[in-house]
């Protein structure tokens, strides 16, 4: 297995909200000091307004009418003095750290798909909802399939899991995760980040290994490899006896998505698993492999 290395890449974190406090200074008084909320509520910094300029503490300087044109939807990282749009073109796909509070975690959105749930609630919020499905974990080592930016495997260390084994194909993923200040926690020392497709990955750690999986795997129509029965089998030889899995779903394709759970919920059963019910506040179905 390939291990992945976490870093996180030191620089404040600007979105619309840190831009329109610094314009609105600037808007009140020519210049001066003013105290601006960065790295999605995480943090602050203090930016001199001086000539129409605004002065950032990494020394950069960002003339203001520049400052005003920058696209709204974006998140922007300053880094070694340059100011850097955290989006990316690769292997086809559009990757972009999407802000969507002033004070919470971004989610990422890859070829205009989010990873998080945002409605009436924020990444971190719709992560804590998915994790407390899997019960107690104080103590416990758990698997987690498709890091992302390691909201869930952070969530279960922060319940207590003594060792969290996270998996991720898309380095493309991580690199975000290494800009994003609410991913820091995936350099806990209990967190391990393996870099590789969760189907393969699978056949190679040891039966009944896990206390408890959480498994959020990308959409069916992306993923569909990871919904297969073939791979809940395997989920279900790395769980320890009366190990407990929650797998989140979702609910795709708001008119079909009955006939789609139902397989879902057959696929598990049929991989061995027992006590099998969809649990509405977190979207996904948790299950227990018996005693």
């Amino acid at each position: 297995m390939k291990r992945y290395v976490y870093s996180y890449v030191e620089g404040p974190v600007l979105t619309k909200w840190s831009i329109e406090s610094i314009l609105q200074h600037a808007s009140r008084e020519t210049e001066g000091v003013v105290d601006v909320v960065v790295d999605f509520g995480l943090s602050r910094i203090s930016v001199r307004i001086v000539g129409g300029e605004a002065v950032f503490p990494e020394g950069l300087v960002i003339p203001l009418d520049h400052l005003s044109s920058l696209p709204e939807n974006f998140a922007y990282k300053i880094i070694n003095g340059r100011l850097q749009r955290l989006d990316l073109y690769s292997d086809g796909k559009y990757y972009k750290l999407k802000p969507v509070a002033l004070a919470a975690p971004p989610t990422l959105e890859i070829n205009g798909v989010q990873m998080h749930r945002t409605v009436d609630m924020d990444p971190w919020r719709d992560t804590l909802v998915k994790v407390s499905a899997l019960g107690v974990l104080r103590g416990r080592k758990v698997l987690d399939i498709c890091t992302g930016l390691g909201y869930s495997a952070i969530a279960e260390v922060v319940k207590g899991a003594r060792r969290v084994v996270t998996i991720e194909k898309d380095p493309n993923v991580l690199y975000f995760a290494s800009l994003n200040p609410w991913s820091r926690g995936l350099g806990d020392e209990r967190i391990e980040i393996v870099l590789g497709d969760a189907a393969e990955v699978l056949k190679e750690l040891e039966s009944e290994e896990f206390d408890a999986v959480f498994h959020d795997p990308p959409r069916y129509s992306l993923a569909g490899e990871l919904y297969s029965r073939e791979f809940y089998r395997e989920v279900y030889r790395v769980l320890k006896k009366g190990g407990v899995l929650f797998h989140y779903t979702g609910e795709p394709g708001k008119h079909s998505n009955v006939s789609f759970l139902k397989g879902v919920k057959k696929r598990l059963e049929e991989a061995g698993f027992e006590e099998v019910r969809w649990i509405e506040r977190a979207k996904g179905f948790k299950a227990r492999k018996p005693t």
